[in-house]
């Protein structure tokens, strides 16, 4: 019969050995990222397939990317990501909570958070965490963060906030189609028409209006008095079959 202690000794031995393999199998975190490749390979097919549309098949990818590391904060990103788009909102905001929890310094997961909440209806905390994901030094995005704190104070009627954060943006990149559109809210609101007009033109420079800025371009041509203009804008806009009034600014995105 085996002596108590051998026992003991054995078992320990054992699990050391399954401690040391996982850890041998686990595929080590690309630098910065709080996350194994393997998981980053398939957040990056769940964002590319959410921007396409294909909400069924992005929440596959993103659930792999839980599955190969599940203690990663842009992992549960990329799941709470397509649930929100998928109209799952409660399951959505449980997952970037967590997310913010598991990484309370990444600016991609900060962004991401604040964001949700500023559609969701809680622009103080939004902006708290807006903030954060802006000082984090490794976050290579700064200008989505910034063009998000501006449109979520934008929409809270906090104008020397949403100007501030929106020519932070246009300081770092002065294309940035979110900042401009949101200046241009921030002028028409403010009364200068002509600071209005000159960053939507800055806009449509780039691409075509969307419908919802054909729109503010029309209101911002009446407020200015130029009736060819508006004139202009609505055939655009007939031609893409819309109408009506105007619409709130782009929400932030993530």
């Amino acid at each position: 019969m085996r002596r108590p202690e051998t026992a003991a000794k054995g078992f320990s031995i054992a699990a050391l050995a399954v401690l040391l393999a996982a850890c041998a199998t686990a595929p080590p975190q690309v630098p910065g990222t709080g996350t194994n490749a393997i998981a980053l390979r398939s957040i990056n097919a769940a964002q590319e397939l959410l921007q396409r549309g294909r909400l069924d098949e992005a929440l596959e990818q993103a659930q792999i990317a839980v599955r190969a590391d599940p203690r990663s904060g842009r992992a549960l990103v990329a799941k709470g990501q397509v649930l929100d788009a998928q109209g799952q909102r409660e399951r959505a905001g449980e997952l970037l909570a967590r997310a913010v929890q598991l990484s309370p310094q990444d600016g991609i997961v900060l962004n991401a958070r604040g964001a949700w909440l500023c559609r969701h209806g809680d622009a103080k905390k939004g902006l708290d965490l807006l903030g954060r994901a802006i000082e984090d030094p490794t976050y290579r995005q700064p200008v989505q963060a910034l063009a998000n704190a501006g449109t979520c104070a934008l929409g809270e009627g906090l104008l020397p906030t949403a100007e501030m954060n929106f020519r932070a943006a246009l300081g770092l990149s002065p294309t940035d189609a979110q900042s401009l559109v949101g200046m241009a809210h921030v002028e028409l609101k403010q009364g200068d028409t002509l600071g209005a007009r000159a960053f939507l033109q800055r806009r449509e420079a780039l691409a075509p209006l969307t419908p919802a800025e054909l729109l503010l371009a029309i209101r911002i041509e009446e407020a200015a008095g130029d009736a060819r203009a508006v004139a202009r804008y609505r055939a655009q806009l007939a031609t893409q079959g819309q109408g009506g009034p105007l619409p709130p600014p782009a929400t932030p995105r993530d």
